[in-house]
C-alpha cells in the first residue's frame, strides 16, 4: 500500500546555481520524504547537504546540537 504523502517531499533543501559566468549551472536538491526523522537525523541530512554544495568539514568536525549551560 502506497501512502499518498510519500509522493511529495516533507522537506526540500535546494541550492540554486550561483549566478556567475564561471559557475557550473548545477542545482543541488535533497528531498526528505520521511516525516518522523529524529533531530539528529535531520542534522546529519543538513551536514550532507552542506558538503554537497561545497562546504568542507575537517576530519574531526561535524554539525551538532549543543546544549547551553
Amino acid at each position: 500500500m502506497i501512502h499518498p504523502a510519500s509522493d511529495k517531499p516533507y522537506v526540500q533543501l535546494i541550492c540554486h546555481p550561483y549566478e556567475h559566468v564561471t559557475s557550473i549551472n548545477t542545482r543541488i536538491t535533497i528531498d526528505v520524504m520521511q516525516k518522523d526523522l529524529s533531530r539528529d537525523d535531520m542534522v546529519e541530512i543538513f551536514e550532507t547537504f552542506m558538503k554537497s554544495i561545497g562546504y568542507h568539514f575537517g576530519q574531526n568536525e561535524t554539525l551538532c546540537i549543543e546544549e547551553r549551560l
